[in-house]
């Protein structure tokens, strides 16, 4: 009803209201359908953007298109981390034939047991390595080998590191040392350098994201826009009940320590869309990140984020802080109670 096209005039806010309407056509058309609906319950929108989920669509019950969702997940999992450990394995067996071969003794065949020539494998070898990317330049090797000759063998386990120095593909080989010493080297070298390929990730999460933040934040502003109307309304209804006024809220990244207030920026203003969500005296937030609501956006992508609102209900202010992802009711019933105790 909010977007419909129908409900404005002016040919600007129409024209927002037609791109977020079909957004809108979008969800009923998965929601309406069973099959699309059970995956969205399950795993969200990404669980329809799976490879193969149109073969889940077949399945009939929740439980079955659990199954056959979480088999392709596995799949694509197994062919992600093939990609990226990049393993490499050898095997060669050694096999004694010579009795197969040696047949110049005219009466062999007579012999008892001769007509079955004696093959015996008399050595082995087993190779395997795989490799782990740290960051775009360094990657751990893992490789070990095992070999049998006459029924005596050995082994060898070997952890390396690789780097590539140059932009022509110029490689150095540094041998750390055996697997005992493993615990040691992923203090000292993996984990930090894990820790600077998630910052890396993150930073390219943000670069890629760039289009898709302007966006949603294209889309949020339209919304704020045309939730004007109704807020206004809402706010006429909930005055004269004395009822619930969001004041203010904002969404986003929260810097309290003092040496980083520079940080402080990253959030955004949704006084307006939470005000639209407000009926009958109450707001009601579900278990869910709140960036996916109406008129808001994700202002720091890969960053926690919190909802910080400031809101009046009988005549009194309140402020409440929410996690991201925790749901939210307000007024809180403990803060009605008294409010309503003191009015008495």
């Amino acid at each position: 009803m909010l977007y419909h096209p129908d409900k404005h005039r002016d040919p600007e806010l129409k024209t927002q209201a037609e791109q977020l309407f079909n957004l809108v056509h979008e969800a009923y058309e998965v929601l309406s359908d069973p099959q699309a609906r059970a995956i969205y319950d399950i795993y969200g929108k990404r669980g329809l953007d799976v490879d193969g989920w149109e073969v889940v669509e077949r399945k009939r019950t929740p439980a079955e298109i659990r199954e056959e969702y979480e088999r392709l997940q596995a799949e694509r999992e197994e062919r992600r981390l093939q990609q990226r450990t990049n393993p490499k394995g050898t095997i060669s067996v050694g096999i004694d034939a010579t009795d197969l071969f040696d047949r110049y003794d005219e009466d062999y065949e007579d012999v008892a047991g001769g007509g079955v020539p004696h093959v015996e494998i008399n050595r082995m070898h087993i190779s395997q390595s795989i490799e782990a990317p740290l960051t775009t330049k360094d990657t751990a090797i893992l490789s070990g080998s095992l070999s049998t000759h006459n029924g005596n063998g050995g082994g060898t386990i070997n952890l390396a590191l690789r780097r590539v120095t140059s932009a022509k593909g110029a490689v150095f080989y540094a041998t750390v040392g055996p697997l005992v010493f493993y615990l040691a080297i992923q203090q000292l070298i993996i984990r930090p350098y894990v820790r600077a390929q998630k910052e890396q990730d993150l930073e390219k999460q943000r670069e890629s994201s760039a289009s898709n933040i302007a966006r949603k934040k294209q889309e949020a502003e339209s919304a704020v826009l045309l939730m004007q109307e109704s807020v206004r309304r809402i706010i006429e209804a909930e005055e004269s009940r004395m009822g619930l006024i969001i004041l203010n809220a904002w969404y986003g990244k929260f810097v309290t320590d003092n040496s980083r207030r520079h940080e402080r920026a990253k959030v955004i203003d949704v006084t307006v869309p939470l005000q639209c969500l407000v009926k009958d005296s109450k707001l009601i937030l579900t278990e869910a990140t709140k960036s996916g609501l109406p008129g808001f956006y994700d202002p720091c992508v890969g960053e926690e984020k919190s909802l910080k609102v400031l809101y009046q209900f009988r005549g009194v202010m309140h402020q409440v802080l929410s996690g991201d992802a925790e749901p939210l009711r307000i007024p809180k019933q403990c803060k009605r109670a008294r409010t309503a105790v003191c009015l008495g």
